[in-house]
């Protein structure tokens, strides 16, 4: 495997038609967003949110009266896709007086432009973000031809899926609000409504709620639109937040944006607070970020006919990753794994979630949980498999009632008294079978 070392740049696919990205259609979902019949959309429309703002290793309330580079990035230098006629520029995400704003102008065109007449703004998140509450209290730019949007997004351009959800605002018509969501490349437009205001003149705030079961779209706080996969599977990948104001290009891309004329001064997107909580509590096992986290793993013991070598690498999908080279022969056993210098206390968690990057190689993984017992060595094991099914990253959600006992082998004195997780002494990654190959592991989350 190519380690790639640069960062992927975003290209939000949010109502992009002109990206060729189908429409509609889909086979439902089960209330987990796995796929499957599901129901019809039932909107309690005016309900409240049904999650709480949960805090925590991934949550935070933003007020963008200061630009955090740790939580943020500026895009810079490109252009997304040919449906856009304006190129990101870094200096175009602006804060002043409390209020962070997204600027279209044609300020160094072409030639800062990435080619293009306009210059134009894209705020993202350093971290991938999943299933939670979402909040942007906003003012869009109103101009025909323009569309501001505001999406958790992934894709191809950041070596996962293609999963999305979010809203958007078209400039030639800032009283509706369209609604959308991608998954695995399918897009479906769920709803445009219609605002009782025009979005341009104040400030409101708009919000998202996403579970396994359902997505909820929200106005002040009162919700406006439903989705619970009866019109498609819901997404499922953490994305970037992502916020962008662009004007588009081309007759297909203006057939339902309108034509874009520059009105001779610049317009702007404005942001005043951007505000997340992840569903449940969540909490990050190990991010591998730390100089000595690599040092935390070890091989283990490893059979006659393996190998297993480990190594930190400092672009993975979050930051860090942990890198494993392996050759397993027949029978041959070897592992990543992890003792954790106490017990911990994992019960009420439901899932072990991870990144997981891979080549398609077939290969089979077992993920090792080590409970209970007086030492990590006689603790009972029990094991979740899966494969190397995907070149790229992939978001691995694990429940935990999906862990069984292995019947392959228990040390001596191990208990049999079940999956209690009141003790966990360490977890492990185990290729069961491969030859030279390389995978990468980040971002190992529990959630409860």
């Amino acid at each position: 495997m190519a380690l790639d070392t640069t960062w992927k740049r975003v290209a939000l696919g949010l109502l992009l038609t002109g990206c060729g990205v189908p429409s509609g259609g889909g086979t439902g979902t089960t209330p987990d967003g796995t796929g499957g019949p599901g129901e019809a959309p039932k909107v309690d429309v005016g309900a409240p949110p049904s999650l709480a703002w949960i805090g925590g290793d991934i949550a935070f309330d933003e007020p963008l009266d200061t630009f955090d580079a740790t939580r943020w990035r500026a895009s810079d230098g490109w252009v997304s896709s040919e449906d856009f006629n304006a190129g990101w520029r870094a200096d175009h995400v602006r804060i002043e007086e409390g209020t962070l704003h997204l600027t279209l102008d044609t300020e160094s065109c072409p030639e800062g432009c990435g080619g293009r007449p306009y210059a134009s703004g894209e705020l993202a998140s350093q971290r991938f973000h999943g299933y939670g509450r979402y909040e942007v209290r906003m003012k869009p730019a109103r101009a025909t031809g323009t569309m501001t949007a505001f999406a958790l997004t992934t894709g191809p351009f950041e070596d996962t899926r293609w999963d999305e959800v979010g809203m958007a605002f078209l400039g030639k018509n800032t009283q509706q609000l369209r609604l959308t969501y991608i998954s695995n490349g399918q897009r479906h437009d769920a709803a445009t409504i219609e605002l009782p205001f025009d979005a341009s003149e104040t400030f409101h705030i708009y919000g998202l709620e996403w579970t396994r079961a359902a997505l909820h779209w929200y106005v002040d706080g009162k919700r406006v639109h439903s989705e619970t996969g009866h019109n498609g599977t819901l997404p499922t990948t953490p994305g970037r937040i992502v916020m962008n104001l662009w004007p588009g290009l081309g007759p297909s891309t203006e057939s339902w944006l309108g034509a874009f004329e520059y009105p001779g001064t610049p317009l702007a997107t404005s942001v005043q607070n951007i505000r997340h909580g992840p569903a449940t509590p969540t909490s990050i096992l190990e991010g591998f970020e730390s100089p000595d986290a690599a040092e935390l793993w070890s091989p283990g013991y490893v059979d006659e006919g393996a190998r297993i070598n480990l190594w930190q690498f400092d672009h993975g999908h979050q930051g860090k990753a942990l890198v494993m080279e392996y050759s397993v022969k027949s029978s041959a056993h070897g592992a990543a794994e992890r003792t954790f210098p106490s017990p911990q206390d994992w019960r009420g968690a439901r899932y072990l979630n991870f990144w997981f990057k891979g080549e398609a190689t077939g290969d089979a993984f077992r993920l090792e949980l080590r409970d209970n017992g007086l030492r990590a060595d006689t603790a009972e094991r029990f094991e979740y498999r899966f494969k190397d099914d995907f070149v790229g990253w992939k978001w691995i959600s694990v429940p935990m009632s999906a862990f069984t006992r292995r019947t392959d082998w228990q040390p001596a004195g191990a208990a049999n008294d079940g999956l209690t997780l009141s003790a966990v002494r360490g977890l492990a990654f185990e290729p069961l079978s491969g030859d030279g190959h390389t995978v990468l592991f980040d971002d190992i989350q529990l959630e409860r």
